[in-house]
């Protein structure tokens, strides 16, 4: 990024899935973050505890876990409005699993000399790296909510994620149905 004067760049790991309106909501992502920041995590496979409205759907999604034919007919509704609820941003905690970020330049460069300790030395790769980096304050990291780039194989199970307009899925290039996934890879059981 530097030797080429790129002031930022969208890093997508390989084998994802995204949403058909991803311009529209990383526009509207990068237009509420606050200056200064370093990264944006744009595509997660697991939940952060600061994420807005996580730790109440996870409280909810435990309460409801019955036979219960109302509880059932709750769960369902509440499952598709926090599926389908508006993109957000919010200062990140703990990000894991990520599988799309964007970097500016400056952390960019930050970045390059603490990954060859830290990758070679240490032997941490660099979802470890980046999400240290974001833990210990050495960068004014944030994350998008819902995700909008999920990782994608073509395995079915928990390894694949909800995404409610999958751009793989309107090409007919999966199978499988992403807005019937859960959208982090440790909701699995519960959001079954």
């Amino acid at each position: 990024m530097a030797r080429h004067d790129i002031q930022s760049a969208l890093i997508i790991q390989s084998s994802v899935d995204m949403e058909l309106d991803i311009k529209l909501r990383m526009a509207s992502a990068l237009g509420d973050i606050p200056d200064p920041y370093d990264m944006l995590f744009v595509g997660r496979h697991y939940a952060e505890p600061t994420e807005p409205q996580v730790q109440e759907m996870m409280t909810f999604l435990r309460q409801t876990n019955s036979s219960d034919p109302s509880a059932q007919m709750q769960r369902v509704w509440a499952k598709r409005e926090f599926a389908s609820r508006k993109t957000r941003v919010y200062l990140s905690s703990f990000p894991s699993g990520i599988s799309a970020y964007a970097i500016g330049r400056q952390m960019a460069r930050r970045l390059h000399h603490r990954l060859r300790v830290r990758m070679t030395v240490d032997k941490h790769d660099l979802d470890f790296i980046l999400a240290d980096v974001a833990m210990v304050g050495l960068s004014i990291a944030y994350s998008m909510s819902p995700s909008p780039i999920a990782a994608y194989t073509t395995r079915h199970g928990s390894d694949n994620q909800l995404l409610t307009h999958s751009a793989l899925h309107v090409m007919s290039l999966r199978q499988d149905d992403p807005a019937m996934l859960s959208p982090y890879k440790d909701w699995a059981s519960m959001w079954a």
